[in-house]
C-alpha cells in the first residue's frame, strides 16, 4: 500500500519541485496533494488523512508550527518534515517538541530527503505491526503490570498493592534502584534496533538474576535486584551493560547512564526512577563511561585560568584566533567559551543553541571581510545537525573545533608573509574593533613588549599609532562620502566622539567637521 504524502508550501514552484523531485512511488509514497498554507492543509488533511505531510515552517496565516500543533490536538498522527530556509536553531527546537520527523533546509537536498523518507516508512510499518500485536495481547501485559509499579498514579501508592505487582513480575522483595539508559546515535525510527538491545539487555540481568529492563520512552530503564554498593560496583555494572548491548548487536554504542539510588524495596522503585530522570538531565555534561548519581559532583565546570568572555567578546577572541591562523588556540578557547555557558546555568538544549549561534556570527563577519571566499562559506556553513547530534559535551566542543579548524586551515592558506604583516592585514580589515597588542601578542605566541618592538622596527610605528593612523585614513573616507562625524567615529572603532575628535585633530591637524567643510 503507497503511503500518502500532503506538500504544504507558500511557494507554488517549490509545491512543484518537490512533486516531482523525488521518485515518490519507488520510496513507497504518493503525493495525494499540495497546499499553499495551514489553513489548506488543515482543510486537505481531512479529506485524505496523509501518513506523511512536508511543511514549510514559515507561511503566511497559519505557519508550519502552528499548522502540527493544530494536526497534533486534533489526534492526527501522520509523521511530518519541516522545511526551511533559514538556518535557526530555535524553529528546529520548536519542531522536536511537536514531534516531528525531521528538519530540512531549502534548497532540499534529494539524498537527505530520501533517507528521511526510508526511515519513516519502516517505522510506519513497525507502527502498524506494533498495532496489530496490541490488539492480539492481552490487556495486563508485563508491561502493563510493569508501568503501574514505576509510574503509580498518586491515589494507588499503597504499598501492599505494589508489592503484590512487584511479586507477579517474579521481583524478590529487598532494596532495589532503577537504572535509566540514553543511548545516543540510535534514529526514532529504530524501533527493530532498540527491541533488540532491550531484549539482550533483559536476557542478560535475568540470567544473573541482577534485575529486569523494561522500556521508559525514550529511554531503556533497568530495575536492579541487586544495587552496586561502590564506585567499583557502579564501573562494573556499567560494563556488563555496554557487553550485554554489544550482544544485541549496538556494539559501541554511546549511552549515558544514571542511577536512582537504591530504595528499601519494589515498592519505592517510583521513587528512584524520578532521581534518574532528574540525572540523566544532566548526562551531557557529566564524566562518560560511568553513573550518573546524585552523589556525584564531577560536572563540567570552569578551570582556572578560562578567559570570562562576555558572548560579543567570545566572538571577537574566536574570530582573532581564526584570522591569526593560531589553531593551536581554538580547543582550548571553545572549551573555556562552553564552560562558561555551562557556568551561567545553560542546559544542553541552550548551550548548543548559543554555540550555533556563536558559530554563524563568525562566519558572517569573516564572510563580510573577505567576498572573495564567498564560495567557500557557502560550503562550510555551520554543521547545524552535528552540533545538535552531540551526545555529550566533548563531542560538541569536538565537532565546533573540527568545524574551525577547516576555516583555520583555509585562511592560512590565504594568508601569506610575516606575523607582522599578518597584524597589518589584520589591522585593515578589523581596525574598527577592540585591537589590542598584548591579545594578538598571546595569539602569535610572543611577548607584548617584544611583538610591539618588532612591530614598530617593521612598520616605523608603534602598535597603537599605526592603528590609529589606520582608523582616521577609513574616518576620512567615510567623511568625504557625507557621513556625520559620529556615526563615523562609531565606525571606525571610537566609541567616544570627543575622543575621536581629539585623535582626528592630532593626525590630520582639524577637527573632522572642519576637514569635513573644508571638502
Amino acid at each position: 500500500m503507497m503511503l500518502k504524502v500532503l506538500i504544504v508550501d507558500d511557494e507554488p514552484k517549490l509545491r512543484e519541485g518537490l512533486r516531482t523531485l523525488i521518485p515518490w512511488e519507488e520510496q513507497g509514497y504518493r503525493v495525494v496533494d499540495t497546499a499553499a498554507n495551514g489553513q489548506e492543509a488543515l482543510e486537505k488533511y481531512e479529506a485524505h488523512k496523509p501518513e506523511l505531510i512536508l511543511a514549510d515552517i514559515r507561511m503566511p496565516g497559519m505557519d508550519g508550527l502552528q499548522l502540527i500543533q493544530e494536526l497534533r490536538s486534533r489526534g492526527a498522527d501522520s509523521h511530518m518534515l519541516i522545511l526551511s530556509g533559514y538556518a535557526d536553531f530555535e524553529y528546529a527546537k520548536r519542531a522536536i517538541s511537536c514531534r516531528v520527523d525531521g528538519y530540512l533546509l531549502k534548497p532540499v537536498d534529494e539524498d537527505e530527503l530520501v533517507s528521511y523518507l526510508e526511515q519513516i516508512r519502516e517505522a510506519i510499518e513497525k507502527e502498524r505491526q506494533f498495532n496489530q500485536w496490541s490488539r492480539e495481547e492481552p490487556a495486563r501485559s508485563k508491561d502493563a503490570v510493569l508501568k503501574e509499579l514505576l509510574l503509580p498514579e498518586s491515589g494507588s501508592l499503597d504499598g501492599g498493592r505494589l508489592a503484590s505487582l512487584a511479586a507477579s513480575l517474579g521481583i524478590p522483595e529487598g532494596p532495589c534502584e532503577v537504572v535509566l539508559l540514553r543511548l545516543w546515535q540510535l534514529q526514532a525510527a529504530d524501533e527493530e534496533a532498540l527491541s533488540r538491545i532491550r531484549q539482550a539487555l533483559d536476557e542478560g540481568f535475568r540470567q544473573q538474576a541482577l534485575g529486569i529492563c523494561f522500556h521508559f520512552p525514550p529511554y531503556l530503564g533497568l530495575l536492579l535486584t541487586t544495587p552496586p554498593e561502590c564506585r567499583e560496583g557502579d564501573r562494573e555494572l556499567y560494563r556488563m551493560i555496554a557487553e550485554f548491548m554489544s550482544a544485541g548487536g549496538a556494539e559501541g554504542l554511546a549511552f549515558s547512564a544514571a542511577a536512582g539510588g537504591t530504595v528499601s524495596g519494589p515498592e519505592e522503585a517510583h521513587i528512584s526512577l524520578a532521581a534518574a530522570s532528574d540525572g540523566l538531565k544532566r548526562s551531557f555534561f557529566c564524566p562518560q563511561d560511568t553513573f550518573i548519581r546524585n552523589r556525584s559532583a564531577e560536572v563540567w565546570q570552569e578551570e582556572e585560568g578560562d578567559p570570562v568572555l562576555e558572548p560579543d567578546e567570545a566572538e571577537h577572541r574566536l574570530l582573532l584566533v581564526l584570522e591569526t591562523g593560531n589553531s593551536a588556540k581554538l580547543q582550548p578557547l571553545v572549551e573555556a567559551i562552553c564552560r562558561r555557558m555551562a557556568a551561567e546555568g545553560m542546559d544542553e538544549m541552550k548551550l548548543k543553541e548559543n554555540l550555533i549561534r556563536l558559530a554563524g556570527g563568525v562566519l558572517a563577519r569573516l564572510e563580510s571581510s573577505r567576498p572573495d571566499m564567498r564560495a567557500f562559506w557557502t560550503e562550510h556553513g555551520v554543521p547545524v545537525g552535528a552540533f545538535y547530534a552531540s551526545s555529550h559535551i566533548s563531542e560538541l566542543t569536538g565537532s565546533a573545533v573540527a568545524y574551525f579548524m577547516k576555516i583555520s586551515e583555509r585562511l592560512r592558506g590565504e594568508s601569506r608573509g610575516s606575523e607582522i604583516e599578518r597584524m597589518s592585514e589584520l589591522i585593515e580589515r578589523r581596525y574598527n574593533e577592540n585591537l589590542k597588542l598584548e591579545t594578538l601578542a598571546d595569539l602569535f605566541n610572543y611577548n607584548s613588549a617584544y611583538l610591539g618592538k618588532m612591530f614598530k622596527n617593521t612598520t616605523g610605528e608603534y602598535f597603537n599609532t599605526y592603528l590609529d593612523k589606520v582608523r582616521i585614513e577609513k574616518a576620512k573616507a567615510f567623511l568625504d562620502q557625507g557621513m556625520k562625524v559620529y556615526e563615523v567615529a562609531e565606525k571606525v572603532g571610537y566609541m567616544n566622539p570627543d575622543y575621536f575628535n581629539m585623535k582626528f585633530r592630532k593626525y590630520v591637524g582639524v577637527s573632522p567637521t572642519s576637514y569635513r567643510k573644508g571638502k
